[in-house]
């Protein structure tokens, strides 16, 4: 069976799939299973699919979201692990070997996070491929909790997960799923962080689902409310570890929401993990700005002062 299945969910991206295909290596070993998921597309897609001169699994659903494309495609894959890509982001000419290379040195990982590639054209991503991959740099980690003290920047497209773990991602239209897609997954053996080489391309441009931010303002909550409804493992003995992970993904969108003038959004969010961020000694962030503190709303003439960014 295939090593790796690479799991592309795509709604109206024919325009970057056809080059997201492109970049995946094709060989007669077999190391790859290509699925993509049509969630709902108006466009030619499925032309650029028969036309990629590859073999691909092509599978279509009514719009539910990328969260629920890769539920399908995880359900249809036959690989030992599965790799997510976005339809707008790519493999570097090394990402296949990097991975080959880590699973031979860590063969009981079960959760592997990869490094991005930022780039906003093809000529950027043309100049990083050029270049050699560099010595790979890796760390491994019990479990993905125990990596709680490090700033991990994880995005969809760098995840590699064991598909016996049986993963599942949130099928609902928000951002922020794939950090909740971790912390479901927190408990699992073996999680491997590639700090180097970049393992994928991640492409800058237009209004995007991660540029909307009332969808990073709806994701953020549900990370929050599955945290107090007690659905993320671990119990009370990692608690402390998901909430380190927790409230460095909700400190952004409440500065930005300041910024925005959504007081009663940022104040509601600040209040909820007011407890957390006290027991984790976030000082810079409670004393930021105090208005914040008052119920429901914050006078724009409280926030005056320049708003810290928070990693």
């Amino acid at each position: 069976m295939p090593v790796i299945s690479v799991i592309i969910p795509t709604h109206n991206r024919s325009h970057f799939l056809a080059r997201t295909l492109a970049s995946l290596p094709q060989g007669p070993d077999g190391l790859l299973e290509v699925i993509v998921v049509d969630d709902g597309s108006t466009d030619d897609t499925g032309s650029i699919v028969r036309n990629s001169g590859r073999n691909v699994t092509f599978l279509r659903q009514e719009q539910a979201g990328p969260g629920a494309a890769r539920n399908l495609g995880l359900e249809a894959a036959s690989g030992r692990y599965a790799a997510f890509l976005d339809s707008d982001d790519v493999w570097l000419p090394w990402t296949l070997s990097i991975y080959r290379q880590v699973l031979r040195r860590y063969p009981a990982a079960s959760f592997i996070a990869g490094a991005p590639f930022w780039f906003t054209d093809e000529a950027e991503i043309d100049t990083a491929a050029a270049g050699p991959a560099g010595k790979l740099d890796a760390r491994c980690f019990p479990d993905y909790f125990a990596s709680a003290a490090h700033p991990i920047w994880l995005g969809a497209s760098c995840l590699l997960v064991r598909r016996d773990c049986r993963p599942r991602f949130e099928p609902s239209h928000m951002n922020a799923e794939d950090l909740d897609f971790a912390l479901h997954f927190g408990t699992e053996p073996g999680f491997v962080w590639i700090r180097q080489p970049c393992t994928f391309g991640y492409r800058r441009h237009g209004p995007t689902a991660v540029g909307n931010f009332a969808r990073t303002l709806k994701g953020i909550n549900h990370l929050v409310e599955e945290e107090r409804r007690g659905r993320y493992p671990g119990g009370n003995a990692r608690r402390r570890e998901r909430l380190a992970l927790i409230t460095r993904a909700v400190r952004p969108p409440v500065v930005e929401a300041l910024k925005r003038g959504q007081w009663r959004e940022a104040g509601e969010l600040y209040r909820r993990t007011f407890s957390w961020h006290l027991s984790l000694r976030r000082w810079k962030f409670l004393l930021a700005c105090p208005a914040w503190l008052l119920p429901l709303s914050v006078g724009k003439s409280a926030c005056k002062t320049v708003l810290p960014t928070y990693g």
